[in-house]
């Protein structure tokens, strides 16, 4: 059966932006956490690192928004791929990071990961309904001081709700969790 977890990514891509006036933050950088991500085996917890490189801001996204509500899911992959924002190593695999969305909100940093994930084989040629759940999506919550927390969605589908807030379902089953969330650089 599937199972389906949403989470509305605050005020991603939202209409009104809200630009933050609490100064600059440090939006490029390094961090590392430990994730832990549900699977059919039981709960696996790996490293996880992230280099930030090229974020772009909640007002840069908002075309991107467009992109999604007019294209879709597809048109969207398309728009982002090969973006260069930065890097993720989870575990032993590194993965290339198409869209960082950074919105710094008092003292905390949120940075809204979203890349393409690597199709298996089996879905492609079976035609499987996880296929339409193209996005890997990290969330990610940086404190200016202490360590924070996210969320991993690894099998993701995005869309626009009925207040215009982009959201991310989870595909079979629920999401995973970034601990102990820290700035390296």
């Amino acid at each position: 059966m599937r199972r389906a977890t949403i989470l509305s990514l605050g005020a991603f891509f939202a209409v009104a932006a809200v630009g933050g006036g609490a100064g600059p933050a440090r939006v490029t950088g390094e961090f590392s956490a430990t994730a832990s991500v549900d699977t059919r085996q039981g709960t696996r917890s790996m490293g996880f690192d992230l280099v930030v490189t090229n974020p772009i801001t909640m007002e840069q996204a908002e075309p991107l928004k467009d992109v999604l509500a007019h294209g879709g899911q597809p048109a969207l992959l398309n728009a982002i791929k090969g973006g260069g924002r930065g890097r993720i190593r989870l575990g032993g695999l590194e993965y290339p990071v198409d869209l960082v969305v950074v919105e710094p909100l008092g003292d905390t940093t949120h940075f809204y990961v979203i890349t393409a994930r690597p199709l298996k084989y089996e879905e492609v040629n079976e035609g499987r309904p996880s296929l339409d759940h193209p996005f890997t999506v990290f969330v990610v919550n940086v404190p200016g001081w202490g360590t924070g927390d996210g969320r991993i969605y690894t099998h993701a589908a995005l869309s626009i709700d009925e207040e215009g807030h982009v959201r991310a379902d989870q595909y079979d089953g629920r999401p995973g969790t970034l601990r102990d969330v820290k700035r390296l650089k």
